[in-house]
């Protein structure tokens, strides 16, 4: 499988860094309103007139921040500039109470709420600029964190949904601060930071992986007791905590082995459909294909499968350079190069009517784990 996988993984990569970023930083900035577009078409241009939601900013610049550190593009003074648009745009008062939920084209406020999971793109998108050498995103991200704290701290654990205490609450939200505490420590190497990626990995044993089941669930009552009635399983997002915590692990922390194992298993025979590719939701009973699937569940599939390489190669359920395949079969079956179709139905029609930005992160973070696994076979 080694060898086939590393081509494939360089397959990948090289879309990603030959296709993707060159097309996405020509066509994907917004230079008269400034910020990113929130998609583009299937021509390759701009869709305008759409609101922009500030996570897809902070995703952008975290991307173009990290492939320039990577030598994959010359990025960064794009995302700078893109930096300074989100911190004029949606930190109101210098980012006391972090960022806001949704702007116009124009750069207007058209929802002011404070959501949990903007916040943790925001400090993601922090953390890669804090490399950088931006001054400002230090304090940004801790004036953020304050605010969490402060604001929307939960008594259950965790915090809350926004600051209107929505339900359910969610554990997404909380596996992205998973990931934006790692990024700033490994940006800043300040401790305190590990400590909350710790607190949060506590709540990720305790409370949102169902060991019984083997799964993870999504949804919360106010206390953090499972919401049973609104409760389904999203195998992509199992797939990304394989990731999360091998990367966790990777800081030398501690971590229950057998349950990545259970993650990737379980979202394997819960989650695959007839093409192998994974499904957006399932109850427990098997995937629902009149629900369909979209891209960024197979990016986490692949990122989760290269990790399980590493120490279960014989694995079954391991067929890299074919997801691989079959995602430049059906995703990348486009006219233009750099774009991806979102979505499919449960028959593997293609459905998506353009290209939304948020998931060139997604292409991202896949592009990196395959350059992880290319250099790491590179030097056994």
């Amino acid at each position: 499988m080694t060898k086939d996988t590393v081509i494939a993984c360089a397959r990948l990569r090289d879309w990603f860094v030959q296709d993707a970023l060159p097309l996405w930083s020509a066509n994907g900035y917004d230079h008269h309103h400034g910020g990113f577009y929130e998609a583009l078409g299937f021509s390759g241009t701009p869709i305008h007139n759409r609101a922009r939601r500030v996570r897809v900013q902070a995703r952008q610049i975290y991307t173009f921040t990290q492939s320039t550190q990577l030598g994959w593009c010359a990025g960064d003074a794009l995302a700078a500039k893109a930096f300074d648009y989100l911190f004029d745009k949606a930190c109101p008062d210098g980012g006391n109470r972090g960022c806001v939920h949704l702007l116009s084209e124009e750069g207007e406020v058209l929802d002011n709420r404070r959501d949990l999971y903007d916040q943790a793109f925001l400090l993601l998108a922090c953390a890669a600029r804090i490399q950088a050498g931006d001054d400002r995103a230090r304090h940004l991200a801790d004036k953020t964190i304050s605010f969490l704290d402060k604001e929307l701290k939960n008594t259950a654990g965790g915090w809350s949904e926004n600051d209107s205490a929505a339900l359910p609450r969610r554990q997404n939200p909380h596996m992205h601060l998973f990931e934006a505490f790692m990024a700033l420590y490994e940006a800043t190497k300040d401790q305190q930071y590990l400590i909350n990626a710790d607190d949060l990995y506590a709540l990720f044993v305790e409370k949102f992986f169902d060991t019984k089941r083997g799964v993870l669930l999504e949804f919360f009552d106010s206390d953090l007791s499972p919401a049973e009635d609104q409760q389904t399983i999203e195998p992509g997002h199992m797939m990304e905590w394989v990731w999360l915590l091998d990367r966790y692990q990777k800081l030398g922390r501690p971590v229950d082995e057998t349950i990545p194992k259970k993650l990737f298993l379980r979202a394997f025979e819960l989650g695959t459909d007839f093409q192998k590719l994974l499904v957006g939701h399932v109850a427990l009973s098997g995937p629902d294909a009149g629900k369909g699937r979209r891209v960024w569940p197979q990016t986490e599939f692949l990122k989760a499968s290269l990790i399980i390489a590493q120490t279960d190669a014989r694995n079954d359920q391991l067929d890299i350079a074919g997801l691989v395949d079959k995602i430049f079969e059906t995703y990348f079956d486009l006219p233009v190069a750099g774009l991806w179709c979102d979505q499919h139905d449960g028959n593997g029609a293609p459905v998506a009517k353009d290209v939304p930005a948020s998931i060139l992160y997604h292409w991202f973070e896949a592009a990196k784990q395959a350059t992880s696994y290319i250099n790491d076979e590179e030097n056994l």
